[in-house]
């Protein structure tokens, strides 16, 4: 049977096996980017996933190095990772039309992001 809230164990070592096969940048954007965010995101709904945060977390912080976490979050802010903030500014800029939706999901996923900055003891985006 399969713990779907401890799938982040093995996730954590495909993210060492990314690493090592294409580099530290593409196992960031796989373990953070998208397997804590949606780990993050799952939490809301299931209890036992938020329960498992705290040694996620742990693990991340074991496999990389402050300075590469931050250059992600860095990636992600100056837009060289897809960000679902940059979307929504896109869209108020008036590429897109305005989705309520849309405007929700996008803010939900920035709270997701910073959430993760704050997990991961970096400094939200716009603090000092």
């Amino acid at each position: 049977m399969i713990e779907f809230h401890k799938i982040w164990i093995e996730q954590c070592g495909a993210a060492e096996g990314i690493r090592e096969r294409y580099g530290t940048q593409n196992a960031i954007r796989y373990l953070i980017g998208e397997k804590l965010l949606r780990f993050l995101e799952a939490c809301r709904d299931h209890a036992e996933f938020d329960h498992e945060i705290p040694d996620f977390v742990a693990k991340i912080k074991e496999i990389f190095e402050p300075h590469e976490i931050a250059a992600f979050f860095d990636d992600l802010d100056s837009g060289r990772v897809h960000d679902p903030a940059k979307l929504f500014n896109n869209r108020l800029r008036g590429e897109d039309d305005l989705d309520e939706a849309e405007v929700i999901d996008d803010a939900e996923k920035i709270l997701l992001i910073e959430n993760a900055k704050s997990l991961l003891n970096l400094e939200p985006t716009g603090g000092t």
